[in-house]
């Protein structure tokens, strides 16, 4: 878990009346649900989990440097590939739980986690610390709406990224992906999400620039979005396969993962969530899709 000293977790302010967010209540310790239940206990954090610090950087893909999008145009960022995201697969990861009941993360430049929030119409927000008390305040919502309310949880906080701030916003059991809220989301910024639905299950990319869907996939190699091609540089370099097939053994979440931190200059680690402060909110139905 970082300590107060990491820089990937920034320290927040609650936002007043001048920055038009909406008051929160701090957790002692654990996130409560609407009515003040504490819900089931989430697993402890695994004592085999590796110490805080940013992951290994891997070695440049053959054929030149890395490159990613920024501004309309190809440059050096980061050389991660889905290897470095292998932890997503760790059997002691809390992320392990958002991937079976389906998640959607995003990551999006300049927007503050309340702002992101207003945006989504969240309700009932508080202040929950950790992606095990993020995980607790989603039980407590399914079981008071006994299972069948579409809305989701959703947890943002505040992280540094390419060109200063961003804020990543982890949405569980359903698709934080609305067209007209990522539409809003990214006018004048850059916001990248991915999702899965968990069972079945279906994964999803999408990038926005100023309001615009650029690249959006399920499979790497059907690709939509006003310029479908334009990362096809990065799917490879990731371990995807822009024009078929992925290799065998690919795990394209992980790849995805890998896309995403291309795009946005933002290592999410095993550690990152797991000690995060997120400002938290119910988000309705009407601001969530399939994909």
């Amino acid at each position: 878990m970082p300590d107060d000293g990491d820089p990937r977790v920034v320290d927040q302010q609650v936002d007043g009346a001048a920055g038009g967010g909406e008051p929160v209540r701090e957790s002692r310790g654990r996130c409560r649900g609407r009515r003040g239940r504490r819900g089931r206990a989430c697993p402890p954090p695994s004592p085999d989990r590796p110490a805080t610090g940013p992951a290994p950087e891997a070695a440049h893909p053959e054929g030149g440097p890395p490159v990613s999008v920024a501004a309309g145009r190809m440059r050096p960022m980061t050389s991660v590939t889905g290897a470095d995201y292998g932890w997503i697969r760790s059997s002691s990861s809390w992320f392990g739980y958002a991937l079976e009941i389906g998640y959607t993360l995003t990551l999006v430049r300049g927007v503050s986690p309340d702002r992101l929030l207003d945006l989504a119409g969240a309700e009932e927000r508080e202040v929950c610390t950790g992606l095990g008390r993020l995980i607790e305040r989603h039980q407590d919502f399914m079981e008071e709406t006994g299972y069948w309310d579409a809305s989701v949880v959703a947890g943002a906080c505040t992280v540094q990224g390419e060109g200063g701030q961003w804020t990543l916003a982890l949405a569980l059991g359903g698709d934080l992906g609305s067209p007209e809220f990522m539409a809003a989301l990214s006018t004048g910024t850059r916001a990248v999400s991915h999702s899965s639905n968990g069972g079945k299950p279906m994964h999803f990319f999408h990038w926005h620039e100023n309001g615009e869907l650029r690249v959006t996939f399920e499979r790497a190699a059907v690709r939509d979005g006003g310029t479908p091609d334009e990362l096809n540089p990065l799917l490879r370099e990731v371990g995807l396969n822009p024009d078929g097939d992925d290799a065998p053994g690919t795990d394209g979440k992980a790849a995805v993962f890998a896309l995403a931190e291309r795009l946005t200059g933002v290592r999410v680690t095993e550690e990152l969530l797991a000690g995060a402060e997120y400002r938290t909110g119910e988000i309705p139905e009407a601001m969530t899709t399939a994909g």
